[in-house]
Protein backbone atom coordinates (compact mmCIF):
# COMPACT_ATOMS: atom_id res chain seq x y z
CA UNK A 1 0.00 0.00 0.00
CA UNK A 2 1.71 3.09 -0.95
CA UNK A 3 1.41 6.19 1.30
CA UNK A 4 0.00 9.31 0.33
CA UNK A 5 1.99 12.95 0.84
CA UNK A 6 -0.51 14.15 3.05
CA UNK A 7 -0.10 10.57 5.58
CA UNK A 8 3.55 11.32 6.16
CA UNK A 9 4.19 13.64 9.19
CA UNK A 10 7.24 15.83 9.70
CA UNK A 11 8.94 15.00 13.33
CA UNK A 12 8.03 18.33 15.39
CA UNK A 13 12.34 18.89 15.72
CA UNK A 14 12.28 18.69 11.89
CA UNK A 15 9.98 21.31 11.83
CA UNK A 16 11.46 23.64 14.09
CA UNK A 17 15.03 22.73 12.09
CA UNK A 18 13.11 24.12 9.11
CA UNK A 19 11.26 26.98 10.90
CA UNK A 20 14.82 28.14 12.38
CA UNK A 21 17.39 27.81 8.85
CA UNK A 22 14.36 29.36 7.34
CA UNK A 23 14.03 32.20 9.43
CA UNK A 24 18.11 32.48 9.03
CA UNK A 25 17.43 32.63 5.64
CA UNK A 26 14.47 34.96 5.20
CA UNK A 27 12.49 36.34 8.53
CA UNK A 28 9.28 36.85 6.51
CA UNK A 29 9.22 33.54 5.04
CA UNK A 30 9.64 31.82 8.40
CA UNK A 31 6.54 33.97 9.16
CA UNK A 32 4.31 32.53 7.21
CA UNK A 33 5.12 29.31 7.62
CA UNK A 34 4.22 30.69 11.84
CA UNK A 35 1.16 31.87 10.68
CA UNK A 36 -0.32 28.93 8.53
CA UNK A 37 -2.92 27.51 10.18
CA UNK A 38 -4.68 24.87 6.87
CA UNK A 39 -3.03 22.37 4.89
CA UNK A 40 -3.70 24.73 2.01
CA UNK A 41 -1.67 27.79 3.25
CA UNK A 42 0.81 25.18 4.22
CA UNK A 43 0.42 23.99 0.58
CA UNK A 44 0.58 27.39 -0.86
CA UNK A 45 3.45 28.52 1.17
CA UNK A 46 5.47 25.45 0.36
CA UNK A 47 4.65 26.44 -3.32
CA UNK A 48 5.62 29.50 -3.24
CA UNK A 49 9.08 28.36 -1.25
CA UNK A 50 10.11 26.01 -4.06
CA UNK A 51 12.32 28.09 -5.46
CA UNK A 52 13.84 28.75 -2.57
CA UNK A 53 14.39 24.75 -1.51
CA UNK A 54 18.30 25.12 -2.82
CA UNK A 55 18.33 27.31 0.44
CA UNK A 56 17.25 24.81 3.06
CA UNK A 57 19.82 21.80 4.20
CA UNK A 58 18.62 18.29 3.76
CA UNK A 59 17.59 16.46 7.35
CA UNK A 60 21.48 14.77 6.62
CA UNK A 61 23.10 18.76 6.52
CA UNK A 62 20.61 19.73 9.68
CA UNK A 63 21.89 17.04 11.89
CA UNK A 64 25.18 19.05 11.45
CA UNK A 65 25.04 21.60 14.20
CA UNK A 66 27.42 24.18 12.69
CA UNK A 67 25.47 24.95 9.83
CA UNK A 68 22.01 25.16 11.68
CA UNK A 69 21.38 28.55 14.08
CA UNK A 70 20.84 26.35 17.42
CA UNK A 71 24.93 25.14 16.10
CA UNK A 72 25.51 29.22 15.83
CA UNK A 73 24.09 29.53 18.89
CA UNK A 74 25.59 27.41 21.13
CA UNK A 75 29.03 27.26 19.59
CA UNK A 76 29.28 31.36 20.22
CA UNK A 77 27.71 30.76 24.42
CA UNK A 78 30.63 28.27 24.58
CA UNK A 79 33.15 30.09 23.14
CA UNK A 80 32.20 33.40 24.73
CA UNK A 81 30.75 32.51 28.54
CA UNK A 82 33.90 34.06 29.83
CA UNK A 83 33.05 37.37 28.79
CA UNK A 84 29.91 37.55 30.79
CA UNK A 85 27.19 37.03 27.61
CA UNK A 86 23.87 39.24 27.91
CA UNK A 87 21.02 38.84 25.64
CA UNK A 88 22.02 42.00 23.61
CA UNK A 89 25.23 40.65 23.02
CA UNK A 90 23.66 37.54 20.90
CA UNK A 91 20.99 39.33 19.56
CA UNK A 92 24.14 41.71 18.08
CA UNK A 93 26.11 38.58 17.00
CA UNK A 94 22.66 37.28 14.88
CA UNK A 95 21.72 40.65 14.11
CA UNK A 96 18.41 40.61 15.44
CA UNK A 97 16.43 42.89 17.82
CA UNK A 98 16.66 41.78 21.92
CA UNK A 99 12.74 40.88 21.71
CA UNK A 100 13.30 39.10 18.44
CA UNK A 101 16.17 36.97 19.40
CA UNK A 102 14.97 36.42 23.10
CA UNK A 103 11.34 34.84 21.20
CA UNK A 104 14.07 33.22 18.85
CA UNK A 105 15.94 31.56 21.13
CA UNK A 106 13.08 30.00 23.23
CA UNK A 107 11.94 28.75 19.98
CA UNK A 108 14.81 27.67 18.73
CA UNK A 109 16.33 26.30 22.23
CA UNK A 110 13.05 25.16 24.19
CA UNK A 111 14.11 27.93 27.33
CA UNK A 112 14.79 31.15 27.98
CA UNK A 113 17.79 32.62 27.26
CA UNK A 114 18.88 33.46 31.21
CA UNK A 115 17.41 29.46 32.41
CA UNK A 116 20.22 28.36 29.34
CA UNK A 117 22.83 30.35 30.52
CA UNK A 118 22.46 30.25 34.08
CA UNK A 119 22.75 25.58 33.33
CA UNK A 120 25.38 26.28 31.01
CA UNK A 121 27.13 28.50 33.84
CA UNK A 122 26.12 25.47 36.62
CA UNK A 123 27.19 22.63 34.84
CA UNK A 124 30.94 24.16 33.36
CA UNK A 125 31.80 25.60 36.72
CA UNK A 126 30.43 21.88 38.07
CA UNK A 127 33.05 20.78 35.20
CA UNK A 128 35.87 22.94 36.14
CA UNK A 129 35.68 22.75 40.07
CA UNK A 130 35.66 18.75 39.62
CA UNK A 131 38.34 18.21 37.13
CA UNK A 132 40.42 21.17 37.33
CA UNK A 133 42.74 22.85 40.45
CA UNK A 134 41.49 26.41 38.99
CA UNK A 135 40.90 28.53 41.76
CA UNK A 136 37.26 29.83 42.08
CA UNK A 137 39.05 33.27 40.78
CA UNK A 138 39.45 31.33 37.89
CA UNK A 139 36.39 29.35 37.33
CA UNK A 140 34.20 32.20 38.26
CA UNK A 141 36.06 34.11 35.30
CA UNK A 142 35.68 31.32 32.83
CA UNK A 143 32.06 31.45 33.41
CA UNK A 144 31.69 34.95 33.16
CA UNK A 145 31.67 36.60 36.36
CA UNK A 146 34.27 39.49 37.27
CA UNK A 147 34.75 38.43 40.78
CA UNK A 148 34.31 35.03 42.77
CA UNK A 149 31.98 36.00 45.47
CA UNK A 150 29.46 37.08 42.79
CA UNK A 151 30.18 33.61 41.21
CA UNK A 152 29.82 31.54 44.78
CA UNK A 153 26.15 33.59 45.26
CA UNK A 154 25.26 32.71 41.96
CA UNK A 155 26.38 28.87 42.42
CA UNK A 156 24.92 28.26 45.97
CA UNK A 157 21.13 30.16 44.64
CA UNK A 158 21.71 27.49 42.01
CA UNK A 159 22.49 24.35 43.23
CA UNK A 160 22.42 24.96 47.17
CA UNK A 161 25.76 24.06 47.90
CA UNK A 162 28.81 26.14 47.58
CA UNK A 163 32.03 25.67 45.05
CA UNK A 164 33.45 24.49 47.78
CA UNK A 165 31.31 22.18 49.14
CA UNK A 166 31.80 20.73 45.10
CA UNK A 167 35.30 20.75 45.10
CA UNK A 168 35.71 19.39 48.55
CA UNK A 169 33.07 16.65 48.04
CA UNK A 170 36.53 15.13 45.57
CA UNK A 171 38.10 13.13 47.01
CA UNK A 172 41.63 14.65 48.26
CA UNK A 173 43.98 11.78 46.49
CA UNK A 174 41.81 11.52 43.35
CA UNK A 175 41.21 14.89 42.73
CA UNK A 176 45.56 15.64 43.00
CA UNK A 177 45.89 12.62 40.72
CA UNK A 178 43.67 14.39 38.27
CA UNK A 179 45.85 17.42 38.61
CA UNK A 180 48.52 15.46 38.16
CA UNK A 181 47.91 13.80 35.56
CA UNK A 182 46.80 16.65 33.58
CA UNK A 183 50.00 18.62 34.57
CA UNK A 184 52.48 15.77 33.14
CA UNK A 185 50.08 15.97 30.01
CA UNK A 186 50.68 19.48 29.63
Amino acid sequence: MMNDAHDLTIPTDRLRTLSSELRAQSPQWADRLEQATTEQDLRNLVCDLFNLSHALPSQRESSNETHTLSGRITRFINENLHRGLTLKVLANFLGYSEKYCSDLFYRIMGESFSGYMRRHRVDRAQSLLTTTAQTLAEVATAVGFSDQFAFSHFFKRATGRSPREIRSRQTGPRHRLTVHAMQKAL
